[in-house]
């Protein structure tokens, strides 16, 4: 109990948010699983128990519980679970490698940004289902599409955030830097990367959502297999429990690769954290 309220201010001096902002990491992973609970309380009450609505709609937590064994059960989950995390893994890898050093280009030249900014820009305000058709063309059926939309889904927030960051650095410390002697390479070093890395970090963290929206887009439309596919088949059978808990998953794994960025942030850049609850 010490631990979940510990550095907490009390309710007189802020309010529940001052509260709430002053709690200890356990305390605050406390909160999160109470509101998680309560709600999966309340949601199976009003769906399981008084049946308000229709659980061919809305499948209380106890039955998508039971979907989630069915799909194990049945050998239909881990496959295109592989699949898709394979797909994901892979387009994401692509979209860093290409979108850190291009935004470190535009970020510190003004004719690339001037180049490159426009066609960014318009290809990541398109839909993301938009280039669905486009990918089955040039890639036909499989994990080739899939690989492609999550590529295109992550590139441009990891892209346009690096730029970002090295557009926004202190241009006060670069003076200081140039006065002390720095060379081009020592001021890339030492003060644009490190001012950079908030953003980069931001961008992927923007990516992880959207290339797991890309990877389902693809996968709900053309896709023999993977999580999407999964989601679609299990829905037009009206086995509405197996499609959320098949959603449930795809929910828990952005979440969690949300996470593991955080993670690597902080191990790599503790620098970034610093000030923050």
């Amino acid at each position: 109990m010490s631990a979940f309220l510990a550095a907490g201010p009390n309710l007189g001096r802020g309010g529940i948010g001052a509260w709430l902002a002053g709690l200890s990491p356990a305390g605050k992973a406390g909160v999160l699983a109470i509101e998680v609970v309560v709600m999966l309380l309340v949601w199976q009450l009003v769906v399981g128990v008084f049946g308000w609505i229709n659980p061919v709609f809305l499948p209380p937590p106890t039955a998508i519980a039971q979907g989630f064994v069915e799909l194990v059960s049945g050998g239909a989950l881990w496959p295109n679970m592989l699949i898709s995390a394979q797909a994901w893994l892979i387009g994401f890898a692509i979209a860093a490698v290409i979108a850190i050093p291009v935004g470190l280009l535009m970020g510190s030249s003004l004719p690339m940004d001037r180049v490159v900014g426009p066609i960014a820009w318009t290809i990541y305000a398109t839909p993301t289902i938009a280039y669905q058709p486009l990918a089955k063309a040039w890639f036909g059926f499989g994990i080739g599409p899939v690989i492609f939309l999550v590529a295109v889904s992550a590139l441009f927030p990891i892209l346009l955030n690096v730029a970002a960051g090295m557009r926004t650095t202190n241009a006060s410390i670069i003076r200081a830097g140039k006065v002390y002697g720095a060379s081009r390479t020592q001021l890339y070093r030492s003060v644009y990367l490190p001012s950079t890395v908030p953003f980069l970090f931001a961008g992927l963290r923007q990516a992880v959502v959207l290339a797991t929206i890309g990877m389902v887009v693809a996968e709900l439309a053309g896709s023999a297999s993977g999580m999407g596919a999964l989601i679609i088949k299990a829905a037009n059978t009206y086995q509405t429990d197996q499609a959320f808990a098949a959603i449930a998953i795809v929910v828990a794994w952005s979440v969690g690769m949300t996470q593991v960025v955080t993670l690597v942030e902080r191990w790599a850049a503790p620098w970034t954290r610093k000030g923050r609850r």
